[in-house]
């Protein structure tokens, strides 16, 4: 599909490599031959992603003045929801998704990230994070714990948490389920109301979710839709999963690590490494042959290397990408549900990541060292 859409001068390059490996075809390795085939495509993606990049930012500029009449309109107070009535005033829908802004960004209780509760009990409140005094409760139909998000760049940063690492997000869960759920049911992802806007081509977009699929093979979406989303097994999805007995889980501002042997199965006969058990339940089948026990206390960490919740930034191939360009004012998600049908089935608990570049044109970022963005 890439090769159908190359530019003139790829296609020239294709060419000459082509007939330059006829002509020479005894004397060059054929995985030699693969690989500058693959370095020249991939030239080609970055400089189609380059003219579509410098297209996207006239047109920006030129809807400057839209964007700014549309933040006046949907700008609203933040408050803590009291009743119906102030859920729906907070643009929050009968499954606990938001739809609207919380609020301009100097109401917020952190900038320029923060974090709403969008499923439960407390869904409309604003939450904080890093502090070792940050961690909050949630409570849905099926599952009531804590939640604890550590976001690097940001005030309170904890810093020797990160020290050393390559991720930039934590998002620890700890709790108990209300009633046994096969791990199986259970999702995690991103949902979206909206379709993204400033679309690159569809080939563009065929090739990087070629790529995301080489990190998540399980992973189920729909980017060009009307309702995208991106859904991959719960249980495949995180990265350090630690059951026990109640008393005996570890704190939730500690370092975790991964201790699996009350899932049953293999995990009670051997020990089985994160790594192991990602790639285990990646066959749904195996799903299917573990619950969730009521009885025992889950945590589970997700942490994200390719994310920048400071900037917002989607950092892949050496690059950046701003996702407040594509993302129509939609925040991103940190979720479990039940069930694999997009934008259905109960939650098991969701937060929202909102960041001041959603919902104000005018943000712009403060980076030392420079470094290109997208």
């Amino acid at each position: 599909q890439i090769l159908r859409h190359r530019s003139r001068v790829g296609a020239m390059l294709l060419r000459d490599l082509w007939a330059s490996l006829i002509d020479t075809a005894s004397a060059v390795p054929v995985e030699h031959a693969l690989l500058t085939a693959q370095i020249l495509i991939g030239l080609q993606l970055i400089s189609s992603l380059q003219n579509w990049l410098r297209r996207l930012e006239a047109a920006e500029a030129a809807a400057k003045d839209a964007s700014q009449a549309k933040l006046k309109a949907s700008s609203r107070p933040a408050s803590r929801p009291n009743s119906e009535a102030d859920l729906q005033a907070l643009g929050i829908d009968e499954n606990g998704g938001a739809r609207l802004p919380p609020g301009p960004p100097h109401e917020w209780r952190t900038r320029p990230a923060m974090l709403r509760i969008a499923a439960g009990r407390r869904r409309g409140q604003q939450v904080e994070f890093n502090t070792p005094q940050s961690p909050f409760p949630v409570e849905t139909e099926h599952f009531k714990g804590t939640m604890y998000f550590r976001l690097r760049g940001c005030a309170g940063e904890p810093r020797d948490y990160f020290f050393g690492k390559q991720r930039r997000l934590s998002a620890v869960v700890q709790g108990r389920f209300k009633t046994p759920v096969s791990m199986g049911d259970c999702f995690t992802g991103y949902e979206f109301t909206r379709p993204f806007t400033n679309v690159p081509l569809h080939w563009i977009i065929s090739a990087g979710m070629g790529f995301i699929r080489t990190l998540a093979p399980t992973l189920v979406a729909d980017v060009l839709g009307e309702r995208p989303y991106f859904l991959n097994p719960l249980c495949q999805t995180i990265q350090v999963l630690h059951a026990a007995q109640p008393g005996e889980e570890p704190a939730i501002v500690e370092r975790l690590e991964e201790h699996t042997a009350l899932l049953g199965g293999i995990f009670a006969e051997r020990r089985v490494d994160r790594v192991a058990r990602k790639n285990y339940f990646a066959r749904p089948e195996n799903g299917g042959k573990h619950r969730f026990d009521p009885s025992l206390v889950y945590t589970m960490e997700f942490y994200e290397d390719k994310f920048d919740p400071a900037h917002f930034d989607l950092m892949i191939i050496g690059l950046r990408f701003n996702l407040h360009r594509y993302l129509d004012g939609q925040p991103l998600q940190i979720m479990g549900k039940l069930g694999s049908v997009p934008h259905a089935g109960p939650y098991l608990f969701n937060v929202e990541l909102w960041h001041e570049s959603l919902v104000d044109p005018q943000w712009q970022p403060s980076r030392n060292p420079s470094f290109a963005c997208l």
